[in-house]
């Protein structure tokens, strides 16, 4: 399982970005990485929040979890996928950074959090650590969304997206849900997320290899 190529329907979502783009093939082969990691470390997070949810009896903040998880898949595969796709070359393909080096900036101080998060061995101390830290971590990832809205700002699938994980953040409080399942899964999931949406200009994209 582990070392099976990736499903072909993972590509889709880049496929126009990656005709129309003249780009080299190892940062074309990058992008499609990143992008099949970060949607089955998405769904493997949110599965086990749900999971977690289940277990302590919240059944509704458990189905919203799962349907998070299962709306992040679509994303991957058929119709979802060329929406995304479309979305991403309509609206912003062309467009430049449009707030990404704010977004990266702020990222990076949330990773930092994450990364003394995901040294933390036994329960008790993380919930030691969160009581501590959630406010702090809260108002970053808040930012953090701000932002990502700023830069999405157009209708479509990715600022959907962002704005359902915004409201299970403020609502459903998803981010302490996750610490607590899988703080490393989640520092991995913003580092990809962060490379893969604001560390690559068009211009370091187009002259990679060249």
């Amino acid at each position: 399982m582990g070392g099976a190529r990736r499903p072909p329907h993972l590509l889709l979502p880049l496929l126009f970005v990656l005709i129309l783009t003249p780009s080299a093939p190892r940062a074309r082969a990058l992008l499609v990485t990143q992008w099949s990691s970060l949607l089955s470390l998405s769904h493997s997070l949110l599965s086990r929040v749900a999971n977690a949810r289940a277990a302590r009896g919240d059944v509704a903040g458990a189905a919203r979890a799962r349907a998070i998880a299962d709306r992040l898949s679509l994303l991957g595969v058929g119709r979802g996928a060329w929406s995304l796709g479309r979305d991403f070359l309509w609206n912003y393909a062309f467009r430049g950074g449009g707030g990404g080096a704010e977004a990266s900036r702020t990222a990076s101080r949330v990773l930092a959090a994450l990364s003394e998060a995901s040294r933390i061995k036994s329960t008790a101390e993380m919930r030691r650590w969160v009581l501590r830290n959630y406010p702090d971590l809260v108002a970053l990832s808040d930012s953090f969304i701000q932002t990502l809205l700023r830069t999405f700002s157009r209708s479509g699938p990715l600022r959907e997206a962002v704005l359902v994980l915004q409201r299970e953040v403020e609502e459903g409080e998803l981010l302490k849900d996750c610490l607590e399942v899988g703080a490393r899964d989640l520092e991995g999931l913003l580092r990809i997320a962060k490379d893969l949406f604001f560390s690559y200009s068009s211009s370091s994209i187009d002259s990679d290899d060249l």
